[in-house]
């Protein structure tokens, strides 16, 4: 009863803030157009007992410049609701969290010709406060939640992603994470590729600037739905989360 009244709270803080910025938010899933969820509304979503929550790219260098915005504003709110509501659970299913960064300064991981660098290689190392998660999102270690390096787009690109999922036996993974037209497409295709259930949380992705509103909606309610990938609100999400388990990590 308390673990139903706390999810009901935190997604009631998510829904306000949702409402207050989805209609003018740019690349959020209300704008231009709301985002259809691939799963029926009266369909009664489940994720299972061996399933992973992967939280892809929280990190101060992606999230801080959107934070003063109605559309990051949302996404946080959101996404850190969704975190915690799945470290409400007992027990916790898996949450795996990703960080970009490199060994060392010299950055080893990119070459002169590496096409990554254009996009990631202004990123430091571990210890640099921009590859830090950003602080709305909680790790809870104690619960065995895991956070990996990476060094590229894909959530497992150089770590242990892949050992760890087949080793604890997941078959479903639910993806928040930013940006949708890097990590989260990336990640979508290369897990559905090994046969995972592959979920993505709707309100909980994000475009960075500069951007087109379109490429937000037309990769969630376009790409992923054909691949196909299933596209879910944090209301979906929040509803499975009660009906699932109890998770086994």
């Amino acid at each position: 009863m308390h673990l139903q009244h706390l999810t009901t709270a935190l997604l009631s803080v998510a829904s306000a803030v949702h409402a207050q910025s989805s209609s003018t938010a740019p690349g959020y899933d209300c704008y231009p157009t709301c985002i259809p969820s691939t799963v029926l509304a009266n369909q009664s979503l489940s994720f299972g007992r061996h399933y992973a929550v992967l939280n892809l790219d929280l990190i101060n260098a992606l999230v801080s410049p959107l934070a003063n915005t109605s559309a990051g504003a949302a996404f946080i709110s959101n996404t850190a609701c969704w975190i915690d509501a799945v470290h409400a659970q007992n027990p916790p299913p898996l949450s795996i969290f990703t960080r970009i960064y490199f060994s060392n300064a010299h950055k080893p991981e990119l070459g002169p010709l590496t096409p990554f660098a254009a996009v990631g290689g202004a990123l430091g190392t571990a210890n640099s406060s921009e590859t830090m998660l950003y602080p709305a999102f909680h790790v809870d270690e104690a619960a065995g939640d895991t956070v990996l390096q990476k060094t590229r787009y894909y959530a497992g690109a150089g770590n242990g992603l892949e050992e760890i999922l087949r080793a604890q036996q997941i078959d479903t993974v639910v993806l928040s994470g930013i940006r949708t037209s890097g990590v989260i497409l990336s990640t979508a295709y290369r897990l559905f590729d090994l046969d995972y259930n592959v979920y993505v949380i709707a309100n909980n992705t994000i475009e960075t600037p500069p951007n087109n509103p379109d490429i937000n909606t037309n990769i969630l309610a376009g790409i992923l739905p054909k691949i196909p990938v299933d596209v879910i609100t944090i209301e979906q999400a929040m509803a499975a989360l009660n009906r699932s388990g109890p998770a086994i990590y």
